[in-house]
């Protein structure tokens, strides 16, 4: 059997495959940025760039100290958070080039430690979030190719549906930005900074496990539905115009 792939160039110079056997893992698409919010780091009350940082950046002596105890105590306890029923791994930190990672993964380690989590490996190895089913090949690679900051592209991760929405608004009403790659990338980072921000602010969970449950909360956040976010998109088209 053949399997037969054609490749076109997409607008900002980006290069779509398609290809019906094709996944992209969003987790870690590259050495520059990843997502870790399955592991619960956006289970957080804060959810800023500084406190999610700071958490990542202890994980490594965190982590060590768990499987010398052989515990896995949820990092929710004692902390203000969103979702009780959510678990936060302790395992989570900065790996290669300071982007959010496993501490236990055999990309991190020279072997697999992931049994030592609360979940195991086969959990960790089998998940994939909503938005590697919302988003479509062309949205995914997009914001692979023009996002580097891990905290940027974990939010459009976290809300895809707000992702497809400013990348719809892109197509549709400010083509040309997608022929000057250099001021895509700053429009893009920028809108989901201010996305960020709107997050934070919701005090409910804002990343979701399933695409149920997602559809079932997302009237409270995502740029997609109505008029809800109106003032944060007419914020968002303002900073678009700002580049242009």
């Amino acid at each position: 059997m053949t399997i037969r792939t054609t490749r076109r160039t997409i607008p900002g110079g980006f290069e779509e495959s398609s290809n019906v056997y094709e996944t992209i893992i969003l987790c870690q698409p590259d050495g520059n940025k990843s997502c870790s919010a399955c592991c619960g780091l956006f289970n957080f009350s804060d959810i800023s760039r500084g406190n999610l940082s700071r958490f990542l950046e202890e994980g490594a002596s965190r982590s060590s100290a768990c499987i010398a105890a052989g515990d896995y105590p949820d990092q929710g306890d004692h902390h203000a958070i969103r979702e009780i029923t959510s678990y936060i791994c302790p395992h989570q930190g900065l790996i290669f080039n300071k982007r959010p990672g496993c501490l236990l993964h055999p990309q991190y380690r020279t072997t697999t430690m992931r049994n030592e989590s609360f979940f195991g490996e086969k959990i960790c190895n089998g998940f994939l979030c909503p938005a590697h089913t919302i988003m479509s090949t062309e949205q995914k690679k997009l914001i692979i190719g023009v996002l580097d900051d891990w905290y940027a592209y974990t939010i459009a991760v976290i809300d895809p549906d707000s992702t497809v929405w400013l990348l719809d608004l892109l197509r549709d009403t400010y083509p040309s930005v997608f022929e000057q790659v250099d001021i895509l990338k700053k429009i893009i980072h920028a809108s989901l900074m201010i996305h960020a921000d709107h997050l934070s602010a919701q005090p409910g969970p804002v990343f979701f496990y399933s695409i149920s449950e997602y559809a079932a909360a997302k009237n409270n956040f995502s740029l997609s539905c109505g008029t809800a976010c109106r003032d944060e998109k007419i914020e968002i088209e303002d900073a678009i115009r700002s580049f242009l």
